[in-house]
């Protein structure tokens, strides 16, 4: 799990979470903006900063990410 931290962006209806990761590849701090009512996912996204693929996961409990990684793809 990478070091991160969530906070909302806008109101309790229809909200966001932004979150920030450090990337696996380059090591540059970087967000996402996550949707909480999604209760799981993972999906291939590339980092906005080296452009390398990243697998990234997650689950959400009480309209908070609960649980977060992102690995690295070669």
């Amino acid at each position: 799990m990478c070091g991160a931290r969530t906070r909302p962006r806008t109101a309790r209806s229809g909200f966001d979470v932004e979150h920030y990761f450090t990337c696996p590849h380059c090591g540059e701090q970087i967000s996402m903006v996550l949707d909480p009512s999604i209760l799981r996912q993972s999906y291939v996204e590339d980092c906005e900063v080296c452009c390398r693929p990243i697998e990234l996961s997650y689950t959400v409990e009480d309209d908070t990410v609960a649980n977060f990684t992102a690995r690295a793809i070669q």
